[in-house]
């Protein structure tokens, strides 16, 4: 099928804006020329792309599949004027990110060394914060990505571009004193009768704790300080296993397990869907991706 690139870039335009009237200004084009365009080309694909409402247009589920597919060939093409200007100007860059320190410590290090390597004359700066302010720095241009925990269809991620990088759980952790416990499967009433020590600046998502009125023993700022409070044994610290795994096969620290369920976190790397990543941002990107695809 030989389908012209304009109305891949008219599908594309039409996509990112909410009503015709709106894509029409931004492609300095009559309105029935827009919708004659989507028209043809829905037909030379035989499907629905959008669905009209009075308030304006939205994709099908169709055109969300098609979106998601050609979009990253366009913005690309879009932003092929900027390459050697970009691949210049990285001998002198800088690239802003945002994470927690947990995940800066525990997933974010290796790609960082991998990066600098490759690039050593890129400034790197690290804006540690919780989720709400990363996700706002990014739609305003003040990160040009940020790693977080959240769920991709957390209603605060409209307007940012979402790559799924790994699915996290938590666990109760003891050192040796708690060995007798780790033989065993508890339920958490036995277990909160223990001191716990827990990380309470981001929400722990799950009933057991929200719908307890159980208080820790300890709160704490972040999962890498609830770590080294849990081998000092002040007590039994709810972590997420991903991280500490190579902590649990040393036999210092042992995992104890519950009956109830813990709900999956989920990291993603976000960057602002309004505006294309540069080069060294790029770069970077595609170091923690191909890495993850590796997995």
């Amino acid at each position: 099928m030989d389908i012209n690139y304009d109305l891949y870039k008219m599908f594309y335009i039409v996509a990112n804006c909410s009503t015709i009237t709106e894509a029409a200004k931004k492609l300095n084009i009559s309105q029935p020329a827009v919708t004659k365009a989507i028209k043809n080309l829905e037909l030379q694909l035989n499907g629905t792309l959008f669905i009209r409402t009075k308030t304006g247009i939205k994709l099908t589920e169709n055109g969300k599949k098609f979106y998601n597919y050609i979009s990253p060939a366009i913005e690309q093409i879009q932003d092929a004027p900027n390459l050697f200007d970009n691949i210049n100007k990285i001998e002198t860059g800088e690239i802003k990110i945002g994470t927690s320190n947990t995940v800066l410590k525990y997933f974010l290090m290796p790609y960082l060394k991998k990066y600098s390597r490759l690039f050593p004359n890129v400034n790197i700066s690290i804006e540690e914060s919780y989720t709400p302010e990363l996700i706002n720095m990014v739609k305003n241009g003040s990160l040009d990505i940020a790693i977080i925990y959240a769920n991709d269809d957390d209603k605060k991620l409209e307007g940012l571009k979402i790559l799924k990088l790994q699915i996290l759980n938590y666990c109760f952790i003891g050192n040796k004193k708690y060995k007798n416990l780790s033989n065993k499967v508890i339920s958490f009433n036995e277990l909160k009768n223990e001191s716990l020590i827990l990380n309470t600046i981001n929400p722990i998502q799950t009933s057991l704790l929200n719908d307890s009125k159980y208080i820790a023993h300890i709160n704490l700022a972040s999962h890498s300080l609830v770590y080294e409070f849990v081998k000092e044994g002040f007590g039994i610290g709810l972590v997420i296993k991903e991280f500490i795994k190579d902590k649990l096969d040393d036999k210092n620290l042992y995992e104890i397990k519950i009956k109830e369920d813990f709900q999956p976190l989920n990291l993603i790397l976000v960057i602002n869907k309004n505006s294309f990543p540069t080069y060294a941002t790029s770069q970077l990107i595609n170091i923690i991706k191909n890495k993850e695809d590796e997995k």
